[in-house]
């Protein structure tokens, strides 16, 4: 396999749709005007960048945390990592400074880009950048930090659809601010299920994620308060920011997150059951994503 390939598999591609969905929620919000084709291209390839950024350096700092390391109940290739330095694949040197070239190529294409658009968005880029980074990096270490972690990925996810809305208008898309946040929180429920399989490995790295400190019956709980405020953040942009109805197409999904956050409060051991519920989890945020997206252009 070349190198190159290499490169951009351990990035995990593959968990890089939620970031394309938020892109395109973003470019779906009603506005008069939209920006053009090389503008969303360009907004579309810094948050695929960042989000590459903030997994590689997640990698490296399991790594040096020892909570990859010492993974043996991962359920590949949803948690445990890439395993590309685990595996020998590539040297943990190699993986920051591939973290590191992401996250400077995220922070120049921002600047053009508020150049061409506007300089507001400057507090949000700056927000981005310092969630993927402070994530995982010490001396912050959010994902360590209990429900720290979860924030972080709720905000990093809603600044996404803001962003990608505000660079339609040049402005600050203040009425992106609800659906935006709803997604946000959506996504950080994609963290809370995969760090289950994890919480072995995670407490001997003293990585103190919001599983490793709470029971499963109050994970489920969390669980369904995300799910309940993200839907509630929907009414409020149909009612107070005038967004179609027919956004409320994201009910269909929900009997698949009530199941979900039953299976949340159960004691599964088996690691195709485990791998199960990440997949249902996974399909429905997706879903989710997918459907408000749709229900965004019904106008």
């Amino acid at each position: 396999m070349s190198i190159k390939l290499n490169l951009l598999l351990a990035t995990r591609p593959a968990f890089l749709t939620i970031t394309l969905l938020g892109c395109l929620i973003g470019l779906a919000l009603p506005s008069a005007t939209k920006a053009t084709f090389g503008i969303n291209f360009l907004a579309l390839s810094l948050a695929l960048f960042a989000h590459g950024a903030a997994n590689l350096l997640n990698d490296y700092f399991d790594h040096l945390n020892g909570s990859d390391q010492n993974n043996e109940d991962r359920i590949t290739p949803f948690t445990g990592g890439s395993r590309f330095i685990q595996n020998q694949i590539f040297k943990p040197r190699q993986i920051l400074l591939l973290g590191i070239t992401l996250i400077l190529l995220s922070a120049g294409l921002g600047l053009y880009l508020c150049s061409q658009t506007t300089w507001h968005l400057i507090p949000l880029g700056m927000i981005g950048i310092f969630i993927a980074w402070a994530y995982s990096a010490p001396p912050f270490e959010l994902m360590s930090k209990g429900v720290l972690g979860e924030l972080a990925i709720s905000i990093a996810w809603s600044l996404v659809v803001i962003g990608f809305a505000s660079i339609q208008i040049n402005a600050i898309a203040y009425e992106a601010i609800p659906i935006g946040v709803a997604f946000g929180l959506i996504v950080s429920n994609i963290l809370l299920v995969n760090q289950i399989p994890d919480i072995r490995a995670d407490q001997l790295a003293h990585k103190l994620t919001l599983a490793t400190q709470t029971t499963r019956n109050e994970l489920a709980r969390w669980y369904l308060t995300v799910i309940a405020c993200s839907y509630a953040l929907q009414m409020i942009g149909i009612h107070y920011f005038e967004l179609p109805k027919a956004a409320l197409i994201t009910l269909l999904p929900l009997p698949i997150f009530l199941y979900c956050a039953k299976e949340v409060s159960a004691e599964i051991s088996e690691k195709e059951k485990m791998k199960r519920l990440i997949l249902n989890n996974l399909v429905a945020i997706h879903l989710y994503a997918l459907l408000l997206f749709f229900g965004l252009l019904w106008v």
